[in-house]
């Protein structure tokens, strides 16, 4: 009895303080509230940019107030669980794709140049630039130069390697047996696969998530829509022609030249009912024609063109899963 008394004395003291605070007015508490320092964002926050999903009209100042229609926000799809690494080749241009952030995959390639025999003498955050020290190849001085870069899909980064030689004051691409631009890149494959699954994120380099180099989105009047790619022609088509081949999209022909994958789409059509469309096990399947159309050198547009109104209606969902499948 002598140890109960006290603790009960406390948790009735505790009980009643409590209810004493519930019980009072707190709606004049705000006038007792005192003005602090204003919060002061690092320089560099300022030229980071800034994603309005939601946009307000902003054309014609006297229609802000009367009603107008919300264009659909971007949409985002995460490049998975499984943590793939992998090898591309298109031409002589060769990269790692890893489904990590650029700003995880920034802390493990500099581990993997301070371990490796060819060493760093740089490493630039803001411009994902990694160089090596300086190496011999063919009796001249030279370096590799690794670029770590967005992906294609959310959440993924791409890692180039450029082996170059200095000749006649400047750095040029070395050409034939002596460049190593392939075998370090499967060191870096290797390397990557080898590395923990989660490992951590630098905050320095947490620019280099921005960029990501497809993005599906709407035109100006909010009718079509578009996948926007930030590559060249070549590596549009060939990153649309592997999208379709992995979303199991049937292309009956092609026109390179032209940038045209003509294909059948199928979709279960929406406005039946769940059990009706379970037993019936019926599907729209129409015609579309995947247009890659160069806007620029590093810009290309992904449209949708179709025959009918029904087929109209399953445009978006046709790029949705070529966007899915972008990598």
């Amino acid at each position: 009895m002598i140890i109960i008394k006290p603790l009960f004395a406390i948790l009735t003291s505790v009980l009643l303080a409590s209810c004493s605070y519930l019980l009072t007015d707190h709606k004049n508490d705000y006038l007792k509230e005192k003005q602090t320092k204003s919060i002061i964002l690092p320089d560099d926050q300022s030229s980071r940019p800034i994603v309005d999903y939601f946009p307000i009209n902003t054309e014609n100042n006297d229609e802000v107030s009367t009603a107008y229609e919300i264009p659909m926000p971007q949409q985002v799809f995460s490049s998975g669980t499984s943590n793939e690494v992998r090898m591309h080749k298109l031409g002589e241009l060769r990269w790692v794709y890893v489904e990590t952030l650029p700003s995880s995959a920034w802390p493990v390639m500099k581990d993997f140049w301070t371990a490796s025999n060819y060493g760093l003498s740089l490493s630039n955050p803001n411009t994902g630039i990694i160089e090596s020290k300086i190496i011999k190849a063919s009796g001249s001085d030279s370096k590799l130069i690794m670029k770590i870069e967005h992906g294609i899909r959310q959440a993924s980064s791409e890692v180039f390697v450029s082996h170059v030689i200095q000749q006649n004051g400047s750095w040029i691409r070395v050409s034939g047996e002596d460049n190593l631009e392939a075998n370090v890149l499967r060191q870096v494959l290797d390397y990557f696969a080898s590395a923990p699954s989660s490992g951590g994120t630098s905050l320095v380099a947490l620019n280099l998530n921005y960029g990501q180099k497809a993005v599906l989105k709407q035109s100006d009047d909010n009718k079509n829509s578009f996948i926007e790619l930030n590559l060249e022609y070549a590596r549009s088509w060939a990153a649309v022609d592997r999208a379709l081949k992995e979303a199991l999209i049937t292309v009956n022909d092609l026109d390179r030249d032209q940038g045209v994958f003509f294909v059948e789409f199928s979709k279960q059509q929406e406005e039946k009912g769940f059990v009706r469309r379970f037993f019936s096990g019926e599907s729209f399947k129409g015609n579309y024609q995947v247009i890659v159309k160069e806007v620029d050198e590093n810009t290309c547009f992904v449209t949708i063109v179709s025959d009918g109104e029904d087929s109209k209606l399953y445009e978006r969902d046709l790029l949705s899963e070529i966007n899915q499948s972008l990598s």
